[in-house]
């Protein structure tokens, strides 16, 4: 994968496979998952938890691939857009903690690749295991945690 002077166009077939496979492993995670709120987000967590899957998946070529080639970061964004917005019915849960909850993994994430030795094992658990308990919190549970500080237009805004 991303062999050196591969043409953009190999390059490009990679981070679509690579980002159709993690597609159909964030569904299948979630599917499996038996409490639907929130699924998608620990389906998210689940597939960026393990830094030996990440680099054995090459998810740190494809960062790399989508910092240095802008146009193939679309993939991506695209991804990141969707998932913003995509909530099945049966599974709706607070968009601001869907999207709070990927950033922080996402954070673990780019942390992971750049150094992974970073936390230990017990770190690292502790880490997504607290991201994985927000996943389940429902709205008014997200409500009364900000105790009514976060003005409504900001909210409606995420």
């Amino acid at each position: 994968m991303f062999r050196p002077g591969a043409p953009i166009d190999e390059i490009e077939r990679d981070v679509e496979s690579i980002i159709v496979e993690l597609v159909h492993e964030l569904g299948t995670l979630a599917d499996d998952d038996p409490v639907e709120h929130g699924a998608d987000e620990r389906a998210y967590i689940k597939a960026f938890s393990d830094v030996r899957a990440n680099s054995d998946k090459d998810q740190a070529a494809l960062l790399t691939a989508a910092v240095n080639r802008p146009n193939l970061a679309e993939s991506l964004l695209y991804l990141n857009r969707w998932l913003d917005g995509a909530v099945r019915p049966s599974r709706k849960s607070s968009r601001a903690m869907r999207i709070l909850v990927r950033l922080a993994m996402d954070g673990l994430w780019v942390s992971d690749i750049l150094d992974p030795t970073r936390f230990t094992a017990a770190q690292r658990d502790r880490l997504t295991d607290i991201l994985v308990a927000l996943t389940y919190l429902t709205d008014e549970q997200v409500d009364g945690l900000t105790g009514g500080s976060v003005p409504e237009r900001e909210v409606a805004a995420v």
